[in-house]
């Protein structure tokens, strides 16, 4: 009798993945002096992709998660222990990757703790 290997599972359709095969270069980033280590997640469609605390440093500490994301139509949601949440949507184009950031800040006299979400088709620039 012959043996088989069982099938190979199919890869998820959402995953981190080396830089170079990225859809999606997500950088990730605690902005605020007033909670200077703050734990953040991040899940695409419900997938999660980032669970760690983030430490504000001199702000300039942003950190790569190269995400492998079909086209479409996506909702990212960003989370922090502090109780600070986003939801937004982004369109991931058939061909070629999208570059976002997402920044936990802190703004006691407007929004308090909040996120900041931007995406571009093209490589963010950091300061």
């Amino acid at each position: 009798m012959v043996s088989h290997p069982p099938p190979s599972a199919t890869p998820a359709a959402i995953r981190l993945v080396d830089e170079d095969l990225a859809d999606l270069h997500l950088w990730v980033s605690n902005q605020s002096f007033d909670d200077d280590r703050v734990t953040v997640t991040v899940s695409i469609d419900g997938t999660r992709l980032v669970d760690q605390p983030f430490d504000v440093r001199g702000q300039h500490n942003w950190i790569l998660f190269p995400i492998k994301l079909p086209p479409g139509s996506h909702e990212v949601t960003a989370a922090s222990q502090t109780g600070a949440e986003t939801h937004q949507r982004f369109t991931m184009p058939e061909r070629g990757r999208r570059y976002a950031v997402i920044d936990y800040w802190t703004d006691p006299g407007r929004d308090g703790r909040h996120f900041n979400w931007l995406v571009k088709s093209h490589p963010v620039a950091f300061q």
